[in-house]
Protein backbone atom coordinates (compact mmCIF):
# COMPACT_ATOMS: atom_id res chain seq x y z
CA UNK A 1 0.00 0.00 0.00
CA UNK A 2 1.33 3.56 -0.90
CA UNK A 3 2.49 6.14 1.63
CA UNK A 4 -0.26 8.50 0.46
CA UNK A 5 -2.74 6.00 0.01
CA UNK A 6 -7.14 6.70 0.81
CA UNK A 7 -6.78 4.04 3.59
CA UNK A 8 -4.07 5.90 5.59
CA UNK A 9 -5.64 8.91 4.65
CA UNK A 10 -8.96 7.84 6.22
CA UNK A 11 -7.34 6.02 9.13
CA UNK A 12 -5.43 9.10 10.22
CA UNK A 13 -8.62 11.23 9.99
CA UNK A 14 -10.51 9.22 12.44
CA UNK A 15 -7.76 8.46 14.49
CA UNK A 16 -7.20 12.68 14.90
CA UNK A 17 -10.73 13.08 15.52
CA UNK A 18 -11.00 10.63 18.01
CA UNK A 19 -7.98 12.32 19.95
CA UNK A 20 -9.17 15.82 19.30
CA UNK A 21 -12.54 14.80 20.97
CA UNK A 22 -10.68 12.97 23.78
CA UNK A 23 -8.02 15.68 24.88
CA UNK A 24 -11.38 17.99 24.26
CA UNK A 25 -13.66 15.74 26.92
CA UNK A 26 -10.22 14.89 29.44
CA UNK A 27 -9.20 18.32 29.33
CA UNK A 28 -13.41 19.85 30.53
CA UNK A 29 -12.63 16.14 33.53
CA UNK A 30 -9.35 17.86 34.73
CA UNK A 31 -11.07 21.72 34.73
CA UNK A 32 -14.19 20.15 36.49
CA UNK A 33 -12.19 18.04 38.97
CA UNK A 34 -9.66 21.02 39.45
CA UNK A 35 -12.79 23.45 40.49
CA UNK A 36 -14.78 20.61 42.74
CA UNK A 37 -10.98 20.37 44.89
CA UNK A 38 -10.69 24.57 44.55
CA UNK A 39 -14.98 24.46 46.03
CA UNK A 40 -13.82 21.97 48.72
CA UNK A 41 -10.60 24.52 49.69
CA UNK A 42 -13.39 27.33 49.28
CA UNK A 43 -16.03 25.96 51.85
CA UNK A 44 -12.92 24.51 53.80
CA UNK A 45 -11.72 28.07 54.39
CA UNK A 46 -15.16 29.65 54.68
CA UNK A 47 -16.17 27.48 57.55
CA UNK A 48 -12.97 28.37 59.68
CA UNK A 49 -12.73 31.82 58.85
CA UNK A 50 -16.72 31.67 60.19
CA UNK A 51 -16.33 30.08 63.26
CA UNK A 52 -13.30 32.71 64.15
CA UNK A 53 -15.04 35.72 63.30
CA UNK A 54 -18.14 34.31 65.52
CA UNK A 55 -15.71 33.65 68.66
CA UNK A 56 -13.39 36.33 68.00
CA UNK A 57 -15.46 39.58 67.09
CA UNK A 58 -15.40 40.49 70.68
CA UNK A 59 -11.92 40.03 71.55
CA UNK A 60 -11.36 41.94 67.99
CA UNK A 61 -13.02 44.86 69.07
CA UNK A 62 -11.51 45.57 72.41
CA UNK A 63 -8.26 44.79 71.09
CA UNK A 64 -7.91 41.61 73.24
CA UNK A 65 -4.77 40.08 71.36
CA UNK A 66 -3.95 37.44 73.95
CA UNK A 67 -7.33 35.74 73.96
CA UNK A 68 -6.78 35.97 69.93
CA UNK A 69 -3.16 34.49 70.24
CA UNK A 70 -4.43 32.01 72.01
CA UNK A 71 -7.50 31.19 70.21
CA UNK A 72 -5.66 31.24 66.51
CA UNK A 73 -2.74 29.10 67.76
CA UNK A 74 -5.77 26.40 69.07
CA UNK A 75 -6.92 26.63 65.44
CA UNK A 76 -3.89 26.33 63.64
CA UNK A 77 -2.90 23.44 66.00
CA UNK A 78 -6.04 21.49 64.76
CA UNK A 79 -5.79 22.12 61.79
CA UNK A 80 -2.38 21.52 59.95
CA UNK A 81 -3.13 22.97 56.31
CA UNK A 82 -3.21 26.30 57.93
CA UNK A 83 -0.33 28.19 56.89
CA UNK A 84 -0.79 31.65 58.41
CA UNK A 85 -3.79 33.33 59.63
CA UNK A 86 -4.03 37.41 59.43
CA UNK A 87 -6.79 39.13 61.54
CA UNK A 88 -7.00 42.90 60.84
CA UNK A 89 -8.88 45.71 62.49
CA UNK A 90 -10.15 48.65 59.94
CA UNK A 91 -8.19 51.37 60.72
CA UNK A 92 -6.39 49.27 63.45
CA UNK A 93 -3.14 47.05 63.79
CA UNK A 94 -3.12 43.48 62.35
CA UNK A 95 -2.36 40.04 63.88
CA UNK A 96 -0.32 38.02 61.98
CA UNK A 97 -0.06 34.41 63.29
CA UNK A 98 1.84 30.81 62.39
CA UNK A 99 2.39 27.70 63.94
CA UNK A 100 5.63 28.59 65.20
CA UNK A 101 5.06 32.41 65.91
CA UNK A 102 3.03 35.72 65.75
CA UNK A 103 3.28 38.99 65.57
CA UNK A 104 1.51 42.18 65.35
CA UNK A 105 2.07 44.28 61.91
CA UNK A 106 0.80 47.81 62.09
CA UNK A 107 1.08 48.22 58.03
CA UNK A 108 0.02 44.88 56.09
CA UNK A 109 1.35 43.78 52.62
CA UNK A 110 0.02 46.35 49.52
CA UNK A 111 -1.12 43.28 47.62
CA UNK A 112 -2.94 41.84 50.34
CA UNK A 113 -4.58 45.04 51.94
CA UNK A 114 -5.74 45.17 48.31
CA UNK A 115 -7.92 41.69 49.04
CA UNK A 116 -8.93 43.08 52.24
CA UNK A 117 -12.85 44.14 50.88
CA UNK A 118 -16.41 43.52 52.31
CA UNK A 119 -16.94 40.67 49.85
CA UNK A 120 -15.85 36.76 50.19
CA UNK A 121 -12.88 36.02 48.33
CA UNK A 122 -10.63 32.99 47.75
CA UNK A 123 -8.09 32.02 45.50
CA UNK A 124 -4.48 30.50 44.99
CA UNK A 125 -1.74 33.04 45.32
CA UNK A 126 2.05 33.93 46.37
CA UNK A 127 2.39 33.93 50.26
CA UNK A 128 3.30 37.48 50.74
CA UNK A 129 4.76 36.69 54.36
CA UNK A 130 7.39 33.70 52.86
CA UNK A 131 6.91 33.67 48.85
CA UNK A 132 5.03 29.97 49.06
CA UNK A 133 2.22 29.52 47.01
CA UNK A 134 -1.17 28.89 49.06
CA UNK A 135 -4.94 29.24 48.91
CA UNK A 136 -5.81 32.48 50.52
CA UNK A 137 -9.35 32.93 51.66
CA UNK A 138 -10.76 36.63 52.84
CA UNK A 139 -13.23 37.05 55.10
CA UNK A 140 -15.24 40.25 56.90
CA UNK A 141 -15.44 40.63 60.37
CA UNK A 142 -19.17 41.71 60.69
CA UNK A 143 -20.72 42.30 63.99
CA UNK A 144 -24.06 44.64 64.64
CA UNK A 145 -23.88 45.47 60.89
CA UNK A 146 -20.64 47.54 61.40
CA UNK A 147 -17.54 45.47 59.39
CA UNK A 148 -15.04 45.81 62.24
CA UNK A 149 -12.34 43.82 60.23
CA UNK A 150 -10.85 40.92 57.96
CA UNK A 151 -10.11 37.22 58.42
CA UNK A 152 -7.30 36.26 56.05
CA UNK A 153 -6.20 32.34 55.87
CA UNK A 154 -3.35 30.69 54.12
CA UNK A 155 -4.06 27.29 52.94
CA UNK A 156 -1.39 25.00 52.33
CA UNK A 157 -1.53 23.28 48.46
CA UNK A 158 -0.11 20.59 49.56
CA UNK A 159 -2.64 18.30 49.14
CA UNK A 160 -4.48 20.24 46.32
CA UNK A 161 -1.08 19.54 44.16
CA UNK A 162 -1.08 15.85 45.07
CA UNK A 163 -4.79 16.01 44.11
CA UNK A 164 -3.72 17.60 40.69
CA UNK A 165 -0.95 15.84 40.37
CA UNK A 166 -3.26 12.22 40.37
CA UNK A 167 -5.54 13.74 38.30
CA UNK A 168 -2.95 14.26 35.39
CA UNK A 169 -1.37 11.36 35.94
CA UNK A 170 -5.19 8.91 35.27
CA UNK A 171 -5.97 11.39 32.55
CA UNK A 172 -2.24 10.70 30.77
CA UNK A 173 -3.00 7.08 31.46
CA UNK A 174 -6.82 7.13 30.21
CA UNK A 175 -5.62 9.53 26.88
CA UNK A 176 -2.96 6.58 25.53
CA UNK A 177 -6.04 3.87 26.23
CA UNK A 178 -8.54 6.31 24.02
CA UNK A 179 -5.54 6.68 21.43
CA UNK A 180 -5.06 2.93 21.00
CA UNK A 181 -8.62 1.84 21.49
CA UNK A 182 -9.28 4.69 18.74
CA UNK A 183 -6.77 3.32 16.39
CA UNK A 184 -8.08 0.53 16.88
CA UNK A 185 -11.34 1.44 15.83
CA UNK A 186 -10.22 3.73 13.23
CA UNK A 187 -8.65 0.54 11.42
CA UNK A 188 -11.89 -1.80 11.35
CA UNK A 189 -13.98 1.01 10.71
CA UNK A 190 -11.43 2.70 7.52
CA UNK A 191 -10.79 -1.36 6.50
CA UNK A 192 -14.55 -1.25 6.12
CA UNK A 193 -14.97 2.18 4.02
CA UNK A 194 -11.61 1.36 1.69
CA UNK A 195 -12.20 -2.14 1.01
CA UNK A 196 -14.76 -1.56 -1.43
CA UNK A 197 -13.00 1.25 -2.98
CA UNK A 198 -9.86 -0.59 -3.46
CA UNK A 199 -11.64 -3.30 -5.24
CA UNK A 200 -12.94 -0.38 -7.82
CA UNK A 201 -9.56 0.71 -8.04
CA UNK A 202 -7.97 -2.54 -8.95
CA UNK A 203 -10.91 -2.67 -11.37
CA UNK A 204 -9.98 0.64 -12.94
CA UNK A 205 -6.12 -0.87 -13.48
CA UNK A 206 -6.98 -3.68 -15.70
CA UNK A 207 -9.34 -1.59 -17.94
CA UNK A 208 -6.43 0.53 -17.97
CA UNK A 209 -3.83 -1.95 -19.17
CA UNK A 210 -6.54 -3.31 -21.68
CA UNK A 211 -8.11 -5.91 -19.53
CA UNK A 212 -12.44 -4.78 -20.59
CA UNK A 213 -13.85 -8.05 -18.94
CA UNK A 214 -13.34 -7.37 -15.33
CA UNK A 215 -15.99 -6.47 -13.29
CA UNK A 216 -16.90 -5.27 -9.21
CA UNK A 217 -19.34 -6.56 -6.88
CA UNK A 218 -19.83 -5.17 -4.30
CA UNK A 219 -22.77 -6.26 -2.02
CA UNK A 220 -23.43 -3.38 -0.12
CA UNK A 221 -26.25 -0.74 -0.80
CA UNK A 222 -24.48 2.24 -0.73
CA UNK A 223 -23.53 5.05 -2.45
CA UNK A 224 -19.94 2.95 -3.46
CA UNK A 225 -22.25 0.23 -4.47
CA UNK A 226 -24.02 2.25 -6.92
CA UNK A 227 -20.62 3.50 -8.40
CA UNK A 228 -19.53 0.25 -8.83
CA UNK A 229 -22.64 -0.63 -10.61
CA UNK A 230 -22.08 2.49 -13.06
CA UNK A 231 -18.18 1.17 -13.41
CA UNK A 232 -19.66 -2.01 -14.80
CA UNK A 233 -22.02 -0.54 -17.52
CA UNK A 234 -19.01 1.73 -18.15
CA UNK A 235 -17.16 -1.48 -18.85
CA UNK A 236 -19.38 -2.77 -21.24
CA UNK A 237 -20.12 0.78 -23.33
CA UNK A 238 -16.22 0.70 -23.43
CA UNK A 239 -16.09 -2.97 -25.03
CA UNK A 240 -18.28 -2.19 -27.43
CA UNK A 241 -17.03 1.31 -28.66
CA UNK A 242 -13.54 -0.25 -28.40
CA UNK A 243 -14.79 -3.24 -30.80
CA UNK A 244 -16.45 -0.10 -33.16
CA UNK A 245 -13.21 1.68 -33.08
CA UNK A 246 -11.00 -1.24 -33.49
CA UNK A 247 -13.04 -1.74 -36.98
CA UNK A 248 -12.87 1.65 -37.70
CA UNK A 249 -9.03 2.10 -37.54
CA UNK A 250 -9.09 -1.02 -39.91
CA UNK A 251 -11.10 0.69 -42.64
CA UNK A 252 -9.28 3.94 -41.68
CA UNK A 253 -6.25 2.33 -42.33
CA UNK A 254 -6.68 0.84 -45.86
CA UNK A 255 -8.31 4.21 -46.61
CA UNK A 256 -4.49 6.08 -44.86
CA UNK A 257 -2.79 4.00 -47.67
CA UNK A 258 -4.59 4.42 -50.32
CA UNK A 259 -4.84 8.32 -49.70
CA UNK A 260 -1.02 7.65 -49.18
CA UNK A 261 -0.69 5.69 -52.86
CA UNK A 262 -2.35 9.23 -54.13
CA UNK A 263 -0.25 11.54 -52.22
CA UNK A 264 3.42 9.90 -53.57
CA UNK A 265 1.90 10.40 -56.85
CA UNK A 266 0.77 13.95 -56.35
CA UNK A 267 4.18 14.74 -54.23
CA UNK A 268 6.44 13.26 -57.28
CA UNK A 269 4.53 15.39 -59.30
CA UNK A 270 4.78 18.41 -57.21
CA UNK A 271 8.34 17.88 -56.57
CA UNK A 272 8.73 17.85 -60.72
CA UNK A 273 6.79 21.48 -60.71
CA UNK A 274 8.82 23.16 -57.94
CA UNK A 275 11.98 22.27 -59.24
CA UNK A 276 10.82 23.47 -62.75
CA UNK A 277 10.03 26.68 -61.11
CA UNK A 278 12.64 26.80 -58.96
CA UNK A 279 14.85 26.59 -61.67
CA UNK A 280 12.29 29.01 -63.64
CA UNK A 281 12.82 31.54 -61.09
CA UNK A 282 16.74 31.49 -60.74
CA UNK A 283 16.87 32.14 -64.64
CA UNK A 284 14.48 35.38 -64.20
CA UNK A 285 16.91 36.65 -61.11
CA UNK A 286 19.87 35.56 -63.16
CA UNK A 287 18.42 37.60 -66.38
CA UNK A 288 17.24 40.48 -64.02
CA UNK A 289 20.83 40.53 -62.22
CA UNK A 290 22.30 40.70 -66.10
CA UNK A 291 19.56 43.20 -67.22
CA UNK A 292 21.31 45.57 -63.92
CA UNK A 293 24.28 45.24 -64.68
CA UNK A 294 23.79 46.20 -68.61
CA UNK A 295 21.82 49.15 -68.15
CA UNK A 296 23.92 49.99 -65.69
CA UNK A 297 26.96 49.81 -68.07
CA UNK A 298 24.41 51.48 -70.46
CA UNK A 299 24.91 54.24 -67.83
CA UNK A 300 28.22 54.03 -67.08
CA UNK A 301 29.59 54.00 -70.65
CA UNK A 302 27.50 57.40 -71.01
CA UNK A 303 29.56 58.68 -68.34
CA UNK A 304 32.63 57.57 -69.63
CA UNK A 305 31.43 59.79 -72.86
CA UNK A 306 31.01 62.73 -70.59
CA UNK A 307 34.52 62.12 -69.39
CA UNK A 308 36.63 61.80 -72.54
CA UNK A 309 34.47 64.84 -74.39
CA UNK A 310 37.26 67.52 -72.91
CA UNK A 311 40.53 65.45 -72.97
CA UNK A 312 39.73 64.28 -76.79
CA UNK A 313 38.91 68.26 -77.53
CA UNK A 314 42.09 68.48 -75.75
CA UNK A 315 43.92 66.17 -77.50
CA UNK A 316 42.51 67.34 -80.62
CA UNK A 317 43.77 70.73 -80.27
CA UNK A 318 46.83 69.83 -78.89
CA UNK A 319 47.45 67.44 -82.52
CA UNK A 320 46.17 71.64 -84.46
CA UNK A 321 48.96 72.81 -82.63
CA UNK A 322 51.38 70.53 -83.52
CA UNK A 323 50.19 70.83 -87.37
CA UNK A 324 50.42 74.55 -86.90
CA UNK A 325 54.20 74.46 -85.35
CA UNK A 326 55.41 72.33 -88.27
CA UNK A 327 53.63 74.60 -90.74
CA UNK A 328 55.63 77.61 -89.38
CA UNK A 329 58.40 76.01 -88.67
CA UNK A 330 58.34 76.11 -84.77
CA UNK A 331 58.59 72.42 -84.04
CA UNK A 332 61.76 71.67 -82.38
CA UNK A 333 62.62 69.14 -79.70
CA UNK A 334 61.32 71.22 -76.87
CA UNK A 335 58.17 71.94 -77.94
CA UNK A 336 57.86 68.46 -79.02
CA UNK A 337 58.78 67.09 -75.52
CA UNK A 338 56.04 69.71 -74.29
CA UNK A 339 53.26 68.31 -76.33
CA UNK A 340 54.12 64.79 -75.86
CA UNK A 341 54.01 65.52 -71.92
CA UNK A 342 50.46 67.68 -72.52
CA UNK A 343 49.33 64.33 -74.75
CA UNK A 344 50.43 61.40 -71.83
CA UNK A 345 48.76 63.37 -69.26
CA UNK A 346 45.34 63.04 -71.36
CA UNK A 347 45.64 59.58 -72.65
CA UNK A 348 46.52 58.82 -68.53
CA UNK A 349 43.24 60.43 -67.04
CA UNK A 350 41.57 58.50 -69.43
CA UNK A 351 43.37 55.28 -69.23
CA UNK A 352 42.23 56.12 -65.53
CA UNK A 353 38.41 56.35 -66.61
CA UNK A 354 38.70 52.58 -68.11
CA UNK A 355 40.30 51.36 -64.61
CA UNK A 356 37.57 53.04 -62.77
CA UNK A 357 34.93 51.55 -64.71
CA UNK A 358 36.29 48.16 -64.82
CA UNK A 359 36.70 48.14 -60.92
CA UNK A 360 33.29 49.49 -60.75
CA UNK A 361 31.65 46.36 -62.60
CA UNK A 362 34.62 43.38 -60.88
CA UNK A 363 32.31 41.65 -58.60
CA UNK A 364 33.24 41.32 -54.96
CA UNK A 365 34.34 37.56 -54.55
CA UNK A 366 33.94 38.26 -50.49
CA UNK A 367 32.88 40.46 -47.64
CA UNK A 368 35.17 43.49 -47.01
CA UNK A 369 35.53 46.27 -44.24
CA UNK A 370 35.51 49.81 -46.85
CA UNK A 371 34.84 53.45 -46.03
CA UNK A 372 31.69 54.79 -46.47
CA UNK A 373 32.86 57.87 -48.12
CA UNK A 374 35.68 56.62 -49.96
CA UNK A 375 33.20 54.52 -52.03
CA UNK A 376 30.96 57.63 -52.39
CA UNK A 377 33.75 59.48 -53.35
CA UNK A 378 34.61 56.45 -56.36
CA UNK A 379 31.21 56.85 -57.71
CA UNK A 380 31.17 61.04 -57.77
CA UNK A 381 34.45 60.56 -59.95
CA UNK A 382 32.85 58.25 -62.28
CA UNK A 383 29.26 60.27 -62.62
CA UNK A 384 30.85 63.61 -61.82
CA UNK A 385 31.55 65.01 -65.71
CA UNK A 386 27.52 63.36 -66.61
CA UNK A 387 26.48 65.68 -63.54
CA UNK A 388 28.22 68.55 -63.99
CA UNK A 389 27.23 68.57 -67.92
CA UNK A 390 23.72 68.89 -66.57
CA UNK A 391 24.50 71.48 -64.27
CA UNK A 392 23.42 69.48 -61.38
CA UNK A 393 25.41 70.38 -57.92
CA UNK A 394 26.27 67.41 -55.28
CA UNK A 395 26.02 68.53 -51.94
CA UNK A 396 27.72 66.17 -49.69
CA UNK A 397 28.00 66.12 -45.52
CA UNK A 398 29.98 63.10 -45.08
CA UNK A 399 31.86 61.33 -42.09
CA UNK A 400 35.24 60.07 -42.99
CA UNK A 401 35.09 57.87 -40.16
CA UNK A 402 32.63 55.47 -40.77
CA UNK A 403 32.92 51.86 -42.19
CA UNK A 404 30.81 49.22 -43.04
CA UNK A 405 31.07 45.60 -43.62
CA UNK A 406 29.93 43.94 -47.18
CA UNK A 407 30.54 44.80 -50.88
CA UNK A 408 31.87 47.77 -51.81
CA UNK A 409 31.33 47.51 -55.72
CA UNK A 410 27.91 46.48 -55.07
CA UNK A 411 26.86 49.95 -52.87
CA UNK A 412 28.44 51.70 -55.44
CA UNK A 413 25.95 50.14 -57.95
CA UNK A 414 23.39 50.88 -55.48
CA UNK A 415 24.48 54.75 -55.46
CA UNK A 416 25.25 54.86 -59.09
CA UNK A 417 21.44 53.82 -59.66
CA UNK A 418 20.18 55.99 -56.84
CA UNK A 419 21.93 59.17 -57.87
CA UNK A 420 20.94 58.03 -61.84
CA UNK A 421 16.95 58.25 -60.75
CA UNK A 422 17.88 61.60 -59.60
CA UNK A 423 19.68 62.79 -61.86
CA UNK A 424 16.44 61.79 -65.05
CA UNK A 425 13.85 63.05 -62.55
CA UNK A 426 16.03 66.78 -62.12
CA UNK A 427 16.21 66.88 -65.80
CA UNK A 428 13.27 66.49 -66.80
CA UNK A 429 11.70 69.32 -64.64
CA UNK A 430 12.51 73.05 -65.32
CA UNK A 431 13.79 73.94 -61.96
CA UNK A 432 17.06 76.03 -61.65
CA UNK A 433 18.86 75.05 -58.83
CA UNK A 434 19.08 71.34 -59.21
CA UNK A 435 20.69 69.72 -56.52
CA UNK A 436 21.28 66.33 -55.11
CA UNK A 437 22.02 66.47 -50.94
CA UNK A 438 24.14 63.07 -49.64
CA UNK A 439 24.13 63.19 -45.63
CA UNK A 440 26.47 59.96 -43.84
CA UNK A 441 25.53 59.88 -40.08
CA UNK A 442 26.34 57.42 -37.01
CA UNK A 443 23.17 56.45 -35.52
CA UNK A 444 23.86 54.42 -32.70
CA UNK A 445 25.53 50.85 -33.86
CA UNK A 446 24.37 51.65 -37.59
CA UNK A 447 25.13 54.24 -40.31
CA UNK A 448 22.58 56.49 -41.94
CA UNK A 449 23.15 57.46 -45.52
CA UNK A 450 20.09 59.89 -46.81
CA UNK A 451 19.82 61.02 -50.53
CA UNK A 452 17.66 63.55 -51.30
CA UNK A 453 16.89 65.14 -54.63
CA UNK A 454 14.29 68.35 -55.09
CA UNK A 455 12.76 66.89 -58.08
CA UNK A 456 9.18 67.33 -56.28
CA UNK A 457 9.23 63.80 -54.64
CA UNK A 458 7.43 60.77 -55.78
CA UNK A 459 3.20 60.34 -56.43
CA UNK A 460 2.57 59.14 -53.03
CA UNK A 461 -0.14 56.26 -55.00
CA UNK A 462 3.10 54.37 -56.40
CA UNK A 463 6.21 55.50 -53.86
CA UNK A 464 5.21 51.64 -51.94
CA UNK A 465 5.87 50.37 -55.55
CA UNK A 466 9.62 52.12 -56.57
CA UNK A 467 11.07 48.75 -55.60
CA UNK A 468 8.78 46.66 -57.12
CA UNK A 469 10.82 44.69 -60.24
CA UNK A 470 9.83 46.27 -63.83
CA UNK A 471 8.23 49.19 -62.47
CA UNK A 472 9.28 52.14 -63.80
CA UNK A 473 7.99 55.90 -64.36
CA UNK A 474 10.44 56.64 -66.89
CA UNK A 475 9.15 56.30 -70.81
CA UNK A 476 9.65 53.25 -73.04
CA UNK A 477 13.12 52.68 -73.60
CA UNK A 478 14.42 54.58 -71.09
CA UNK A 479 13.94 52.57 -68.33
CA UNK A 480 14.10 49.16 -67.35
CA UNK A 481 12.78 49.00 -64.33
CA UNK A 482 15.17 46.55 -61.87
CA UNK A 483 17.20 49.77 -60.72
CA UNK A 484 15.80 49.82 -57.43
CA UNK A 485 14.87 46.54 -56.90
CA UNK A 486 18.20 45.05 -57.82
CA UNK A 487 19.48 47.52 -55.23
CA UNK A 488 17.15 46.99 -52.36
CA UNK A 489 18.44 43.39 -52.91
CA UNK A 490 21.95 44.56 -52.32
CA UNK A 491 21.09 46.32 -49.25
CA UNK A 492 18.77 44.20 -47.47
CA UNK A 493 19.82 40.51 -48.55
CA UNK A 494 23.93 41.15 -49.41
CA UNK A 495 24.62 43.47 -47.23
CA UNK A 496 21.76 42.72 -44.34
CA UNK A 497 20.82 46.35 -44.16
CA UNK A 498 17.92 48.47 -44.98
CA UNK A 499 16.80 50.70 -48.10
CA UNK A 500 13.58 52.85 -47.82
CA UNK A 501 12.31 55.89 -49.48
CA UNK A 502 9.76 58.84 -48.61
CA UNK A 503 9.22 62.00 -49.51
CA UNK A 504 10.52 65.31 -48.32
CA UNK A 505 9.92 69.10 -48.50
CA UNK A 506 11.70 69.12 -51.96
CA UNK A 507 12.00 65.97 -53.39
CA UNK A 508 12.57 62.25 -52.72
CA UNK A 509 14.78 60.99 -49.63
CA UNK A 510 16.09 57.01 -49.97
CA UNK A 511 17.78 56.18 -46.92
CA UNK A 512 20.20 53.40 -46.50
CA UNK A 513 20.72 51.75 -43.04
CA UNK A 514 23.88 49.61 -42.38
CA UNK A 515 25.41 47.90 -39.47
CA UNK A 516 28.17 49.86 -38.34
CA UNK A 517 31.60 48.07 -38.53
CA UNK A 518 35.22 48.84 -37.17
CA UNK A 519 37.56 50.48 -39.53
CA UNK A 520 41.34 49.09 -40.12
CA UNK A 521 43.94 50.72 -38.42
CA UNK A 522 45.13 51.73 -41.91
CA UNK A 523 42.08 52.84 -42.97
CA UNK A 524 41.72 55.01 -39.88
CA UNK A 525 44.87 57.00 -40.26
CA UNK A 526 44.26 57.74 -43.77
CA UNK A 527 40.88 59.01 -42.48
CA UNK A 528 42.81 61.36 -39.99
CA UNK A 529 45.16 62.92 -42.90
Amino acid sequence: MKKDSFFKKIFFIIVVVFMISSSVLIYSVIRIQEASLLQVMYSKAKTTAKSISLVSSDAMITEDYSFLIEYIEKVISDNDEIVYTVITKKNGDSLYSTSEHWSILSQLPSKLHKELTNQIKGDIAYNLFDNKEVYNFTYPVVFSGIEWGWISIGYSLKQYNENMKTIYINSIVLLFLIVFVSMLIAYFLTRKIVKPILKLNSAVRDVAHGNFNTTVEISSNDEIAQLAKSFNYMIQEVKDSDKKLRNMNAELEKRVQQRTKELENLNKGLDQKVKEEVLQRTKQEQLLIQQSRFAAMGEMIGNIAHQWRQPLNALGLLLQNVENAYEMDMLDEKYIKRTVEKGTLLTNNMSKTIDDFRDFFKPNKKVEIFNISEAIHSTFEIIGASFSNHMITIDESLDDSLCVSGFSNEFSQVLLNILNNAKDELIVGSRQNKTIRIVVSKQGDEVLIEIEDNAGGIPENIIDKVFDPYFSTKDEGKGTGIGLYMSKTIIEHNMHGQLSVKNGKAGAIFSILLELAKCPVNRRINSEK
